[in-house]
């Protein structure tokens, strides 16, 4: 925490603890396998419901977090993006899980990746040292070189394929630069 401002205050008035991203993103995984694969999922709708009502209370405590440390920053896109981040996930806490297996699972995942999008809000907003433009090109290169439909090339290495989270990442890191730009002007 910077120098001069006060430690967040839990319910008992002590400092709060900062959250377990550690854990919010392992539990994540445990729904969000290679590629988002069944062999992912445990097999019984009792380890659904136990991932559905871990991840449900990881983002019940991140939310806060992440719309607290937004709120008492300056406003930019960055600080946009995670407040966005937080009406989504508050709109996924609202839909009920019951319904067949594939919906479901469906729905969990959609959990779990709200969840690792609000853990990469909370350290940026946090000051990890990371800029809106070098997170952003991070996520890209991270994207590209882990994507089957990116990696695909023909037999002269070339890449015609194309991928439209590749393209939505690009156009991110696009903003954040034009946005660079423009404040440096």
């Amino acid at each position: 925490m910077a120098h001069g401002t006060a430690e967040p205050l839990g319910a008992a008035g002590q400092a709060k603890a900062p959250p377990d991203l550690a854990t919010m993103r392992a539990t994540a995984a445990a729904v969000l396998g290679p590629d988002d694969g069944p062999d992912a999922l445990p097999p019984s709708a009792t380890g659904l419901d136990t991932l559905d009502g871990t991840l449900r209370g990881h983002l019940q405590l991140l939310i806060p977090d992440v719309q607290r440390v937004a709120g008492s920053r300056r406003k930019d896109v960055q600080t946009y993006c995670a407040l966005a981040c937080v009406g989504e996930a508050r709109g996924k806490l609202t839909v009920a899980t019951d319904g067949p297996p594939p919906v479901r699972v469906r729905h969990v995942r959609r959990l779990a990746r709200v969840l690792l999008a609000l853990c990469e809000h909370y350290e940026r907003l946090t000051g990890s040292g990371e800029t809106a433009e070098q997170a952003a090109l991070r996520l890209l290169g991270e994207h590209s070189s882990t994507c089957p439909t990116c990696r695909t090339r023909d037999d002269r290495g070339n890449a015609d394929v194309p991928c439209a989270e590749a393209d939505h990442l690009y156009d991110a890191w696009r903003q954040t630069r034009r946005g660079v730009f423009a404040s440096a002007g």
